[in-house]
C-alpha cells in the first residue's frame, strides 16, 4: 500500500498533505501538526472508538474531543492511496453526530465502489494486521515506543514458530478466561466463597437451634421452680387476709365507739353556733371593721401629717411687699427710665470745626505774609490763628464737659437692671411676670394646704363614726365588745366556733364513712382465729407474690419466644442434611480449582516454551538493527516476558533493563524491536509511520536511524514527522 495524498478535517488541520513512495520525511516546526496528521492516519485506517470515555490514559480527553475540528466543521477526511494496484480512495465523514462514521471506499478515477474494503476491516485489509499490532509494530509516537502486551500481538507472534496461522488463541486470551474461571470459584464472588459462606451460615443456624433448645428446657425448669413458689406464697397470703380481717373487725368496734362520741360532741357545737351569725356575715362584718380600722388610722394619720404652713418662695428684692400688679408696673417704669438714660447723645460741635478751618486760614496768611514780605499780612495772620486757637481751646473744654454729663447719666442706667440682680435691663419684664406668678402660686397652696387639713378632720370623723357602727354590731351577740379590739375578737371566736362546727361535722361524715365501708368489706362471715397468722409480714408476702408472679410471665414469654424461635429456625435433621451437603460442594469447588491451578501451570511452562521459540528470533533482528543504530555499542538484546527489553554492551556481560538505560538508548532499543517486528510480523507493503520518534537521538544515532529507515523505505512506505532535520555521513 502507497498512500499519495490525505485531505484531513480534523483538530487543527483543514488542509492537504501529499506523499511520495518510499522515505518521505516531513520536517515541520512545533503546532504544525505532526502528531495531528499521524493520529488522522491511523483514525482514517481503523476509526474511531466513540464509545471511550476521558481517563487518565487519555489525559481526561477522549479522541473523539481531542480532534474536534477548530473551525467548527464536521470532522472527516479522505486517503488517495494504491493498493494491490488499484488508486483508491477512502472516505470517513461525520454521520448522525458520530465523528468519521460514514465510511466509502471507491476508485479514485471512476468511483467504483471497493466492496471488500468496510468501515470495520479497512486498516486490517490495507496493513494486514489488528489495530492494536499496528499500534505497536508500524505506528511508532514519541511518547509510545515502549511496547506493551496485547492478545493479537501474541498471536502474532507465537505464529512465527508454530503453523502460521494467526487464528490460534493467545496466551493472554487463554490465561484471562483461566483467570475468570479461577475468579468464578475462588474470587470475592466465587463458588467457594459463596459456599463458604452458606456453611458457616447453616453451622452458625444449627448451633444457634441447640442453643435455643438447651435455652427452652432450663426456663422450662426455672418456670417449675417459680410455680411452686406462687402457690406457696398464695397460701401465705390467704392466711395474712384472714388475720387482716379480724384486725379490721376489732377496729371497727373501736371505730363506731369514736362516731358515737363525735356525734355528741357535734351536737353541742351546733347548739353554740345556732347563737351566733352565719359565717357569710361574719366574714363581711370581719372585712368592714378591719376596713374600718385601717381607714380611721390612715385618716388619723393623714390629718396628723398634714402640713399647716406653706414655705414661702424667694422673691426678688426689689418687689418686697408689691402684688403682681405693682411689681409689672414698677418694672415697666424702671424699663422706660433706662431707655431715656441709654438714649441721650451728645450735641455736635460745629464751632470746632470752624475754628480748625480758621487756624489753617490764619497759617495761610503768615506764610503768605513771609513769602510777599508784608508784615500787616503775617501780623493778621497770627492774629487770626490765636483767635482760632483760643476758640478751640474753649470748644474743647465744653465738650469735655458734656461728656462726662452723659458718662454719669449712662452709670445712672447701668445701676438699674442691678438692682434686680440682671445684666440686661431687657429682662425685667419677664422677672416681673415670674414674681407675679410665683406669688399667686403661692397664695393658692396656702389656700390648697387649709382646705386639705379641713377635708383631712372631717374624713377622720367619717371614720371613727364609721367604726362606732360596727363595734355595735357585734355588741349584739358579743355584750362585751366596747372596741375595736373586742370586736376583732368576738368576730375570730365566732369564726373558729363555726369553722371547728364544719370540721367536726366532716369528720363525723368520714367515720360514718368509714364503717360503712367496713361492715360491707367484713360482712357476717365468721372470722377464724389464727395466732401463727399474727406473726406474717403480709406486705412482704404481697411484694414476694408480685414478684414470683412477674417471674413467671416473664419465663411464659421468654419460653414461648425461644418456642417459636425454635419452630422458625426449622429442624436440626435438615438443617445437618444441608451441612453435609454444603461441605461435598465445597469439596468439589476446591477440586475444580486445583484443576484450573494444573491447567495455569501447563499454560504457563506452554508460554514459556514458544516465547524461548520466537523470542530469539525477534531479538536476534533487534540485536542487529540496535548495533547498527548504537555503531556496535550494544549488540545484544534480551526480550523478556512482558515485552521488557534488556541489553548489553559491546564489553559488557551484565544485561541491563531499558529502564536503567538513558531516555535516548532506551528509545533506540524499543525502535530496534518495533522495525524487527514489523519485519516479522507484518507485510512489505504496510507503510511506517513516526511522529517525533528521533527526538532523543543525538546527531550521530539519529543518522543511523535515518540510514536504517531508508533501507526499511526500499521496501515499504516510510512517513517521518520530525521538528528537526537531519543529515547522513553522505550530506543528505
Amino acid at each position: 500500500m502507497i498512500i499519495r495524498k490525505m485531505r484531513a478535517s480534523f483538530g487543527k488541520l483543514h488542509t492537504t498533505l501529499e506523499l511520495q513512495e518510499g522515505m518521505n520525511l516531513l520536517c515541520l516546526p512545533n503546532e504544525a501538526g505532526k502528531s495531528t496528521w499521524s493520529a488522522f492516519l491511523v483514525a482514517m485506517l481503523y476509526g474511531i472508538d466513540t464509545s471511550e470515555r476521558a481517563s487518565v490514559s487519555n489525559q481526561g480527553l477522549p479522541m473523539k474531543e481531542r480532534y474536534k475540528p477548530w473551525d467548527g466543521s464536521a470532522m472527516e477526511g479522505a486517503i488517495e492511496l494504491v493498493w494491490e494496484g488499484r488508486n483508491i480512495t477512502i472516505e470517513r465523514t461525520t454521520d448522525r453526530r458520530i465523528p468519521m462514521g460514514a465510511f466509502r471506499a471507491y476508485e479514485t478515477e471512476s468511483g467504483v465502489p471497493v466492496p471488500e474494503l468496510t468501515g470495520e476491516n479497512c486498516g486490517r485489509m490495507l496493513c494486514g494486521v489488528e489495530r492494536s499490532v499496528f499500534e505497536r509494530t508500524a505506528f511508532i509516537r514519541q511518547l509510545g515506543l515502549t511496547v506493551t502486551e496485547d492478545a493479537a500481538l501474541e498471536k502474532r507472534l507465537g505464529a512465527l514458530v508454530t503453523t502460521g496461522e494467526d487464528g490460534a488463541r493467545s496466551y493472554s486470551e487463554l490465561e484471562s478466561e483461566l483467570k475468570k474461571q479461577k475468579n468464578k470459584l475462588i474470587g470475592k464472588a466465587g463458588r467457594l466463597p459463596r459456599l463458604t459462606e452458606e456453611k458457616t451460615a447453616v453451622r452458625k443456624t444449627l448451633d444457634e437451634l441447640y442453643t435455643m433448645q438447651d435455652d427452652a428446657l432450663r426456663i422450662t425448669a426455672q418456670k417449675e421452680a417459680v410455680q411452686e413458689d406462687v402457690t406457696r406464697l398464695e397460701a401465705l397470703e390467704a392466711r395474712a387476709e384472714q388475720a387482716q380481717k379480724a384486725k379490721k373487725r376489732a377496729g371497727l368496734t373501736d371505730l363506731e365507739q369514736k362516731t358515737a362520741a363525735q356525734e355528741a360532741l357535734c351536737r353541742k357545737l351546733t347548739e353554740t353556733a345556732a347563737r351566733l351569725p352565719e359565717e357569710e356575715t361574719l366574714h363581711d362584718l370581719h372585712r368592714k371593721l378591719r376596713h374600718a380600722e385601717n381607714a380611721l388610722q390612715s385618716a388619723k394619720m393623714e390629718a396628723a401629717f398634714a402640713p399647716s404652713e406653706v414655705a414661702k418662695p424667694a422673691l426678688p428684692q426689689a418687689f418686697a411687699g408689691m402684688t403682681g400688679e405693682e411689681a409689672r408696673q414698677k418694672a415697666a417704669e424702671d424699663r422706660a427710665e433706662y431707655d431715656r438714660l441709654r438714649a441721650l447723645k451728645p450735641r455736635k460741635h460745629w464751632p470746632l470745626f470752624l475754628c480748625i478751618a480758621v487756624m489753617l486760614v490764619g497759617i495761610g496768611l503768615c506764610v503768605a505774609g513771609i513769602l510777599t514780605s508784608l508784615n500787616a499780612l503775617l501780623i493778621a495772620g497770627l492774629a487770626v490763628f490765636a483767635a482760632a486757637l483760643i476758640g478751640l481751646a474753649v470748644s474743647l473744654l465744653l465738650r469735655g464737659k458734656q461728656k462726662t454729663a452723659i458718662r454719669a447719666q449712662l452709670h445712672q442706667a447701668d445701676l438699674i437692671p442691678l438692682r434686680y440682680g440682671l445684666s440686661d435691663c431687657r429682662e425685667l419684664p419677664r422677672l416681673a411676670e415670674e414674681y407675679a406668678a410665683a406669688l399667686a402660686k403661692y397664695e393658692k397652696d396656702c389656700a390648697d394646704a387649709a382646705a386639705q387639713k379641713q377635708a383631712l378632720f372631717a374624713a377622720a370623723a367619717d371614720a371613727q363614726n364609721e367604726m362606732d357602727a360596727l363595734v355595735k354590731q357585734c355588741a349584739a351577740f358579743a355584750p362585751q365588745c366596747a372596741t375595736a379590739s373586742d370586736s376583732l375578737e368576738a368576730i375570730g371566736a365566732a369564726l373558729r366556733v363555726r369553722e371547728r362546727l364544719a370540721t367536726e361535722t366532716r369528720a363525723l361524715e368520714t367515720m360514718r364513712q368509714q364503717c360503712r365501708s367496713m361492715r360491707l368489706i367484713l360482712g357476717d362471715e365468721e372470722i377464724v382465729e389464727d395466732a401463727e397468722a399474727w406473726k406474717l409480714d403480709s406486705a412482704k408476702i404481697a411484694y414476694d407474690l408480685r414478684q414470683a408472679r412477674q417471674q413467671l410471665s416473664d419465663l411464659t414469654t421468654r419460653l414461648a419466644a425461644k418456642q417459636g424461635a425454635i419452630g422458625a429456625t426449622g429442624s436440626a435433621a435438615e438443617l445437618e442434611a444441608q451441612l453435609e451437603h454444603l461441605t461435598e460442594q465445597i469439596a468439589v469447588t476446591q477440586e475444580s480449582n486445583d484443576v484450573v491451578d494444573l491447567a495455569m501451570a501447563a499454560l504457563k511452562r506452554a508460554d514459556e516454551t514458544l516465547r524461548s521459540r520466537f523470542s530469539p528470533q525477534i531479538t536476534a533482528d533487534a540485536g542487529v538493527l540496535l548495533s547498527e543504530l548504537t555503531d556496535g555499542k550494544y549488540p545484544d538484546v534480551l526480550l523478556e516476558p512482558g515485552m521488557l527489553l534488556s541489553v548489553r554492551s559491546e564489553e559488557g556481560t551484565v544485561m541491563r533493563p531499558a529502564a536503567a538505560m538513558s531516555c535516548g538508548t532506551a528509545d533506540q532499543m524499543y525502535l530496534a524491536l518495533r522495525l524487527a517486528m514489523c519485519a516479522r510480523l507484518l507485510p512489505e507493503d504496510a507503510p511506517l509511520i513516526l511522529d517525533d520518534t528521533l527526538v532523543n537521538f543525538d546527531d550521530a544515532r539519529a543518522a543511523s536511524a535515518i540510514r536504517l529507515l531508508k533501507q526499511e523505505a526500499e521496501k515499504r512506505q516510510v512517513i517521518l514527522f520530525s521538528c528537526r532535520s537531519f543529515r547522513t555521513e553522505n550530506g543528505e
